[in-house]
């Protein structure tokens, strides 16, 4: 018989406005739920509240503390009493016992890499700073305040002891800001929306005018990850480059999106970064998991399919160079496929490489969407999208996919979401 702190479970810690909330909020959580998307949409987080007294809808409109870089002036010597059950015990080991108001001092301090457990005690263990207090004063979160507006909100999912005692695995969700709260009753309910690009964010709202000369796409999208403080990451061989680019009455995120599109590449925006990739370079990483028909960890399947506007079997670029007269074209044809629909494309291009490279591009871009499936397993931190998965037993439908979009819910228990696309095999 294993006990309460062997035995696996899902934890959730939640920080918001950088104060540790968890364990304040945990007799009030109804859901929580976080969406990770591959693409185009944003990532966002959703906690759902029980609040038939207004606890939290009055806390959400009181200023919070001002909370220093470093957390909250703790440090190394402070003498301090600690409850609860440490997280990790010295050295590495297995969890320690349950402490009730024990008196120690802070031997080791890692409060600046956003981890759940940065307060170490004697030789006791990890502790959160709300299992920790100093001058006899416990601070509840729900007596600080929320400073809603502008809020930063960030998520840990951790299974505990999944891989063995003392083994956890963890899914950091990321940083959010907040975008919406919503009360509703009886009974009370607060729901709160959070997202990685807010609504508010320059790079959503702002019109601009700008224009790039003779510039590849991976400087135009670092270029505006920097102007809205944000940073990029330009994951693909496939770097085209523009002699002009112009943005004319766009905000930064419609600009980049029509770029990305035109060039086949795919954008993410998550935890204040830009990702640009190439999901063909995805598609051919391994398969993290195989989904199995009659496994006990699926709780409900589905699987579909379009023709519509997808069975291209080639696609053909041309280009007419208007100051040379020069026609330039190139052509990809599906591998496996022989006549059929041809996708005709008129771009800008400057070689015959250049053109099929595009050509393989946009027919991937058209066809990617012709076979699609969705899945609600037992939950896992370890599917996010943009990884593969293996899908077998379902005879037409099997074969290897790609996460579109995962949704955790560890509330009530752990469940994930599934969306996937087959991959196109061969380009």
């Amino acid at each position: 018989m294993s006990s309460s702190s062997t035995a696996r479970r899902t934890e959730i810690i939640i920080y918001f406005a950088g104060v540790d909330i968890s364990q304040s909020i945990r007799p009030y959580l109804l859901t929580m739920t976080y969406t990770d998307n591959e693409e185009d949409r944003t990532d966002d987080l959703q906690i759902t509240l029980d609040d038939r007294d207004r606890t939290w809808v009055r806390w959400l409109s009181t200023p919070a503390p001002t909370i220093a870089e470093d957390s909250s002036g703790w440090k190394v010597g402070d003498t301090v009493i600690a409850n609860g059950r440490p997280q990790y015990s010295s050295y590495g080991g297995q969890p320690g016992v349950e402490l009730t108001n024990y008196q120690g001092k802070i031997t080791l301090l890692n409060l600046k890499d956003g981890v759940p457990y940065p307060i170490h005690v004697d030789q006791k263990g990890w502790f959160a700073e709300s299992q920790v207090q100093k001058d006899n004063e416990i601070p509840q979160a729900a007596q600080e305040g929320g400073s809603a507006k502008g809020a930063k909100i960030r998520a840990f999912i951790i299974q505990k002891n999944w891989n063995g005692t003392g083994k956890d695995r963890k899914l950091d969700c990321g940083v959010f800001e907040l975008d919406s709260i919503d009360f509703s009753g009886p009974p009370g309910k607060v729901s709160m929306k959070a997202t990685s690009i807010p609504y508010s964010s320059t790079m959503r709202m702002q019109i601009k005018t700008k224009a790039w000369e003779n510039v590849k796409l991976s400087t135009i999208a670092n270029d505006l990850a920097g102007q809205n403080g944000m940073q990029c990451m330009y994951e693909s061989s496939y770097d085209p480059l523009y002699t002009r680019k112009e943005q004319v009455k766009k905000t930064d995120l419609v600009f980049l999106q029509e770029l990305c599109k035109s060039a086949g590449i795919s954008l993410k925006v998550t935890s204040n970064t830009i990702v640009l990739f190439d999901a063909a370079e995805y598609e051919q990483k391994p398969p993290v998991l195989t989904i199995s028909y009659g496994n006990s960890d699926i709780t409900r399947a589905s699987f579909g399919t379009s023709y519509t506007d997808t069975a291209y079997s080639s696609c053909h670029v041309a280009y007419e160079d208007p100051q040379t007269g020069q026609k330039i074209e190139g052509e990809y044809q599906q591998p496996g496929e022989g006549s059929g629909q041809v996708l005709e494309v008129n771009e800008r291009v400057t070689s015959a490489a250049e053109a099929k490279e595009l050509a393989k591009k946009r027919l991937r871009q058209k066809n990617k969407g012709e076979v699609k499936a969705e899945f609600t397993l037992v939950g896992n931190v370890g599917l996010v999208a943009g990884l593969t998965v293996q899908v077998e037993g379902y005879g037409f439908f099997d074969g290897k996919y790609i996460i579109e979009t995962a949704t955790h819910n560890p509330t009530g228990g752990y469940s994930v979401g599934l969306k996937l696309r087959r991959v196109l095999e061969g380009y």
